[in-house]
């Protein structure tokens, strides 16, 4: 069985009033883990806020730490969404998080066990990601140029990270996002203006990861390769009913957790259903074997967020 899991690992930890700790969030993130999957399965874990930084000239990276700790088969990889080198602004880097901190950026990672397949234009193995020294996942921005000039989530920039792997001889494409949610939406109230213009943004997000799957699909029909199905994780800040997550659906399918209806969210605060696994197979390679939120997790001050599971066969 392949195990997929999208897990927001930021929220409550990161605002305390102390320096951010990249090493306990990895290590209570993996004992939570540790309580979802086993690490000895195929598995896929789509990351949201997490990061690394530069401390007294040592490297402090959340996802790598996790992957270590899975275990030797393990690899990750990291895309920055913002940066202290490209988005300065003193409301995220001069908190006391980042205290003594000569460097450090947040985004999104994917941790993996799966090998990874050629994709249809190449690999590269010399080539050197941003932050990450032989990365082999790749990433892009999904949302409109910004300076991140209010330096909080209303200007902050969005990515969508993409990673070719193979599963028992399956080639299959996992991608792993995080979209944007604007100060002051209603989270309960669609109709509300600010949650309106949020939604908007989130669309516009989306069709930017539209844009992405079709041109992977066009690579794959130029070289002549059988179409591969397409795992789609992260956190959406949508709910399965909002317009932009009905975009989505009329090209995935969104794996619909089967917890009873009193715990079908992830979101700790507004207790809504925001974090999903989506899957676009149209040659129904991968067969769903079961979706679910991890319902308890070891640490709750950890993140605001619970993890959501989803368990996948060859068809």
């Amino acid at each position: 069985m392949l195990q997929v899991v999208s897990f927001n690992i930021g929220g409550a930890r990161n605002m305390r009033p102390a320096p951010h700790d990249h090493e306990k969030l990895a290590v209570d993130a993996y004992s939570t883990l540790r309580q979802v999957i086993t690490p000895s399965q195929p598995t896929l874990v789509a990351l949201q806020e997490t990061g690394i930084a530069m401390f007294n000239g040592s490297s402090r990276n959340v996802g790598r730490k996790m992957a270590q700790l899975l275990g030797t088969d393990y690899l990750d990889s990291f895309a920055p969404e913002v940066t202290m080198c490209d988005h300065p602004h003193p409301n995220l880097w001069d908190r006391p998080a980042y205290r003594n901190m000569s460097g450090a950026a947040e985004g999104n990672a994917i941790i993996t066990n799966l090998p990874q397949k050629e994709w249809s234009w190449g690999s590269y193995p010399d080539f050197d990601d941003c932050y990450t020294v032989g990365a082999w996942a790749r990433h892009t921005t999904i949302s409109r140029a910004t300076l991140y000039s209010s330096g909080n989530r209303d200007t902050q920039p969005r990515n969508v990270m993409v990673a070719s792997l193979n599963y028992r001889g399956l080639p299959f494409y996992f991608l792993n996002t995080h979209l944007g949610l604007l100060i002051g939406e209603d989270r309960s109230d669609a109709t509300y203006e600010r949650s309106r213009t949020a939604s908007q943004i989130r669309q516009a997000q989306v069709n930017e990861i539209l844009y992405v799957i079709d041109e992977l699909k066009r690579a794959d029909q130029y070289n002549e390769t059988p179409e591969r199905p397409i795992v789609l994780a992260g956190d959406f800040n949508a709910q399965p009913d909002s317009p932009e997550m009905e975009m989505l659906q009329r090209r995935f399918r969104l794996l619909r957790p089967e917890n009873k209806s009193s715990e079908l969210w992830t979101h700790k605060s507004h207790r809504i259903l925001i974090d999903h696994i989506l899957l676009h197979d149209p040659a129904e390679q991968l067969e769903v074997i079961s979706c679910h939120i991890q319902s308890k997790i070891p640490f709750d001050d950890l993140t605001d967020h619970r993890p959501t599971v989803g368990i996948f066969a060859l068809a």
